[in-house]
């Protein structure tokens, strides 16, 4: 997993990030104390291998450790792995392990650990969101106690970063512990149920109220982490957030939305606010298929009622929505449109907002084309959820652009967890307005935009973006493989399977004693380096 920014995408940060890591820098950290965090909205479960949403995956990035993370320049370094070996062919990676490495049920982190956690990920019946990426895998090898090989189909250029930070990266996992307790144990967190290998082990999880972490003594990097504790409440309301982030309650937020960040800087002038290149795409995303046989996650599909129809998704979703006066209203212009799925902050991203100029004619004319009008007015529901209150101000602009080309779009607030549910489950919804995974990489995005992932978000069954994704992860020359990114991005706009309105501006906030966090988006988040200066 990846404990620090990824170069590529994080290079330019406010001058405030400076004041977490250069002032640490010039002192000696203090041990003990406990860290006190905000979540806008509740930890989905604690099953780190299944379970979706950022809240989840940053608490297994300090419960957990992987193979190897990536450095702020981008080299890849060890994290229970010593060291590794990659054949000339691309075909076989080797990771000699650390001889120190505890999970914290006290057994040891050796190859055939790392087997059963990779095994585990790719087994279809443990429904991983995770799964595709391990497409390529032939298989793990456990070579001698320390040495575990993993053996490849074909060459996939993103391996180690996908060890190192999609999502939670490889979580480890302890054999003992999962084989003792249930997948349900796992997801409520029952005590010795979730077992990691990390800096912090988990004590308590009280859904909807507080997660509690505390030092693992044993952990395999000598002196860390430096906190005793860290303590994470649920805070869904931003103003309630702010509030007790002023009156000294909080000392770290772990997601901030950006509509308040001048109010926060007002009230709390001492925060240190961070922020960087835009690696999140902020979607109006449209459903293509519905269950054909009304079962969800069924293969058995038809076109969705509404969105099922491409000149419909281009007239609503490329046409009709105006990008420039989403981000001067939600964002206060702090933000890019932006119409490819891969954010302007990212590897291989690439400009194509000339394939969707704002048309509100030409809309209406597509819709007149495929028969809505005064006489058959088009309605759809616009789903958008509590996480940041501008995914609400986005969907309320969208509905008034939308009545401006004769649309009505009925607006459904749900709080994250429902939203989760809906979209991850194949629920019913038309369009929705929300900010997904930061992208390291283009390929990264592949589990929730390709025909074959159980997360799939659009649901269509296009076996060519499957094709496309496929040719750029095994694609090993960087110019060609960037070529192919951009094929990639069109073919999405072209048929609008990924309706992109912009990047999406991230801020993290921290009081003025953290010392020694390292700012990456929503990559990452941890607390192993992390002390407090009071």
């Amino acid at each position: 997993m990846n404990r620090r920014a990824f170069p590529l995408v994080l290079t330019a940060l406010v001058v405030s990030l400076a004041l977490v890591s250069s002032t640490a820098l010039a002192q000696t950290p203090k041990r003990g104390g406990t860290l006190r965090v905000s979540y806008g909205n509740e930890v989905a479960n604690l099953d780190f291998h299944t379970a979706p949403g950022y809240e989840m995956m940053w608490v297994a990035m300090n419960v957990g450790c992987g193979l190897v993370n990536i450095t702020p320049d981008g080299k890849f370094v060890g994290d229970a792995a010593d060291s590794w070996q990659v054949s000339s062919d691309n075909l076989t990676y080797t990771f000699k392990l650390r001889p120190n490495v505890l999970f914290h049920d006290g057994t040891k982190v050796d190859a055939a650990a790392v087997k059963f956690s990779i095994d585990r990920l790719m087994d279809p019946a443990t429904k991983s969101g995770m799964r595709s990426f391990y497409d390529s895998v032939h298989s793990v090898e456990v070579l001698d106690p320390q040495t575990v090989q993993v053996r490849m189909k074909q060459p996939y250029a993103f391996f180690l970063h996908m060890l190192a930070a999609y999502r939670t990266g490889l979580v480890l996992y302890s054999p003992t512990a999962t084989q003792k307790f249930s997948v349900d144990d796992r997801k409520q967190g029952k005590p010795g149920a979730v077992v990691g290998c990390g800096p912090f082990r988990l004590i308590e999880w009280v859904k909807g109220g507080h997660l509690v972490m505390e030092r693992f003594d044993k952990y395999f990097v000598p002196g860390l982490p430096y906190l005793d504790r860290v303590v994470i409440r649920t805070i869904k309301d931003p103003v309630t957030e702010m509030a007790a982030f002023k009156a000294g309650e909080i000392d770290f937020i772990a997601s901030f939305s950006p509509e308040h960040v001048d109010t926060l800087k007002a009230q709390s002038p001492t925060a240190v606010v961070m922020t960087g290149k835009e690696t999140t795409p902020m979607l109006a995303a449209m459903k293509v298929t519905v269950p054909k046989d009304g079962k969800p996650m069924s293969k058995d599909r038809m076109p969705h009622p509404i969105f099922g129809d491409l000149k419909v998704r281009q007239a609503v979703g490329c046409y009709g929505i105006d990008r420039q006066e989403i981000v001067k209203i939600a964002f206060k212009g702090k933000a890019t449109p932006w119409v490819g799925m891969n954010p302007p902050g990212t590897l291989d991203t690439v400009d194509v907002n000339n394939m969707c100029p704002y048309d509100p004619a030409k809309a209406k004319a597509m819709l007149a084309e495929v028969g809505y009008g005064p006489s058959k007015p088009l309605t759809f529901e616009l789903m958008a959820d509590t996480e940041k209150s501008v995914f609400n101000v986005i969907a309320t602009v969208i509905k008034e652009q939308m009545a401006r080309i004769g649309v009505t779009a009925n607006i459904r607030l749900v709080d994250k967890v429902s939203w989760m549910n809906t979209t991850l489950q194949d629920g019913p919804w038309d369009m929705y307005v929300e900010d997904l995974l930061s992208l390291i990489t283009l390929d990264s995005n592949g589990y929730l935009s390709n025909s074959t992932s159980t997360w799939s978000h659009p649901r269509h069954n296009d076996k060519r973006v499957d094709e496309l994704y496929a040719r750029y992860a095994r694609e090993m020359d960087p110019l060609k493989r960037k070529a192919i990114a951009k094929e990639i991005q069109v073919f999405f706009v072209e048929n609008m399977y990924w309706n992109n309105v912009s990047g999406s501006p991230f801020y993290m906030v921290a009081q003025p004693w953290i010392k020694g966090y390292t700012y990456n988006a929503e990559f990452e988040v941890h607390y192993d380096t992390v002390w407090l200066d009071k």
